[in-house]
C-alpha cells in the first residue's frame, strides 16, 4: 500500500507538463495564423487601395481629357461659324449699298472662300460636337427632325416637334438648325443677284436676310453657351466623389446634364420674343 503512494505526484507533474506544452502550442499557432491573417489582409487592403489610387487617377485623367477635347470642339465651331456669319453679313450690306467695282467683288470673293471653308470644314466639326460633346452626356442625334427642313429662321426655332419646333437636346442639332439657316440667307442673296428683280422684291428680300443673320447670331451665341456648359458640368463632375467616398467610386466617368443649359436657349427665347 505504501509503495504505491508516490506514484500520485508523478501523475500530477505530467498533467501539469501536458497543459503547458498545449497551451504553448496553442500560443504558437495563434500567432502563426495571426501573422499569416496579417499579412493577406495588409496585402488585400493595400492592393484594394492602389486600385482605388489607380482608378481615381485615370479617372480625374479622363475628365481631364474630356473637358479639353469639348473645348477644343467649341473653339473650331466658333471660329468656323464667326467666318460664315461675318462673310454672309458683309455680302448683305454690300448688296444693300450697291458698291460696285472692287468692293463688292471683295465681298462676293470672301463670301464664296467662307462658304467653301464652310463646306469643308462643316463634317469635322459635326463630327466634334457628336463626339466630343454629345456622346459623353448620352445624347444621341442620329436623325435628323423632320420639322428642320420647314424652319424658316424668321422665328424662334426651339421647341416640341408637334407644335413644328426642334428640340435643342443635342448639340449636333443645334449646329445643323445653324447650317440650314445659312442656306436660306445664301438662297436670298443668289435671289438677290437676279437683274430682273424689282425694288419691292429686293427690299423684302434684304430685310429677310438681316432678320435671319440676327437669328443665326443668337443661335450660334447659344450653341457656344450649350458647349461650354457641358464642359464645366465635366469638370466639375469630379466634385460629388471627392474625399472618402472617391475611394469607393468605380467605373466608367458619367456626366448629367446641367441645368444652366436651359438658360443658353432662353435667352434666346427672350430676344426672339422681344423682337418678333
Amino acid at each position: 500500500m505504501h509503495q504505491d503512494e508516490p506514484s500520485e505526484p508523478q501523475s500530477g507533474t505530467s498533467d501539469g507538463r501536458t497543459a503547458r506544452s498545449e497551451s504553448l502550442r496553442d500560443k504558437v499557432v495563434a500567432t502563426l495564423a495571426g501573422f499569416i491573417l496579417t499579412g493577406v489582409i495588409g496585402t488585400m487592403v493595400a492592393t484594394w487601395f492602389q486600385q482605388r489610387g489607380w482608378a481615381w487617377q485615370n479617372a480625374v485623367e479622363q475628365v481631364e481629357k474630356d473637358t479639353a477635347s469639348a473645348l477644343a470642339s467649341l473653339q473650331s465651331a466658333s471660329n468656323l461659324l464667326d467666318k460664315r456669319w461675318s462673310a454672309t453679313f458683309q455680302m448683305v450690306q454690300a448688296i444693300q449699298t450697291a458698291k460696285a467695282g472692287d468692293e463688292s467683288k471683295a465681298a462676293m470673293d470672301s463670301f464664296l472662300s467662307i462658304n467653301h471653308e464652310w463646306e469643308l470644314g462643316y463634317a469635322n466639326v459635326d463630327a466634334a460636337v457628336q463626339f466630343n460633346v454629345d456622346r459623353p452626356f448620352g445624347v444621341d442625334a442620329k436623325q435628323w427632325p423632320k420639322t428642320l427642313w420647314t424652319l424658316q429662321c424668321k422665328t424662334f426655332p426651339f421647341g416640341s416637334e408637334a407644335g413644328g419646333g426642334v428640340k435643342p437636346d443635342s448639340t449636333r442639332t443645334i449646329l445643323k438648325v445653324i447650317d440650314h439657316c445659312h442656306d436660306l440667307v445664301k438662297t436670298n442673296i443668289y435671289d438677290l443677284d437676279k437683274t430682273s428683280l424689282d425694288q419691292t422684291t429686293r427690299k423684302r428680300l434684304i430685310e429677310e436676310s438681316y432678320l435671319r443673320l440676327s437669328h443665326i447670331y443668337y443661335i450660334n451665341d447659344a450653341l457656344r453657351c450649350v458647349i461650354l456648359e457641358r464642359a464645366i458640368a465635366m469638370r466639375r463632375s469630379l466634385d460629388t466623389v471627392l474625399g472618402w467616398g472617391s475611394f469607393f467610386w468605380s467605373g466608367p466617368q458619367k456626366y448629367s446634364i446641367p441645368t444652366k443649359e436651359g438658360d443658353c436657349i432662353g435667352r434666346y427665347r427672350e430676344w426672339s420674343e422681344g423682337n418678333r
